[in-house]
């Protein structure tokens, strides 16, 4: 039996309750990176790379996977090394910033973008 504790147990039974199809990975990887980055936009405190650095810590437990989560990653190694402070990958690392704080907004519950802001 498997612990009460995992979730991953409880989701596709909850798909299939909403009638909602699981996503591929890739469309749920930038969903996930819409999220971060409107959350990210929605806060006043915000690290530079705020939503850079949330998805890329997704990234180890989810196998390094493409996409937005993967960029992240990679742009990740560029942020704290003075070395870079101008290189093309830091330049490259603002440009994903600015895009997930910009793309299109998610019509999201209020609530639900005040939790996940409290967390990001």
């Amino acid at each position: 039996m498997a612990s009460p504790w995992v979730v991953d147990q409880l989701v596709p039974e909850l798909l299939a309750e909403l009638a909602i199809t699981e996503l591929p990975a890739d469309e749920a990887s930038e969903l996930v990176g819409r999220l971060v980055g409107q959350a990210v936009a929605a806060r006043t405190d915000s690290d530079e790379f705020a939503a850079v650095r949330e998805l890329a810590r997704l990234s180890p437990s989810l196998g390094y996977p493409l996409g937005v989560i993967g960029d992240a990653y990679y742009a990740s190694e560029w942020l704290d090394c003075e070395c870079h402070a101008d290189s093309p990958e830091r330049d490259a690392a603002a440009a994903l910033e600015a895009s997930l704080r910009t793309s299109n907004p998610l019509d999201v519950d209020s609530g639900l973008l005040l939790a996940v802001t409290a967390v990001v």
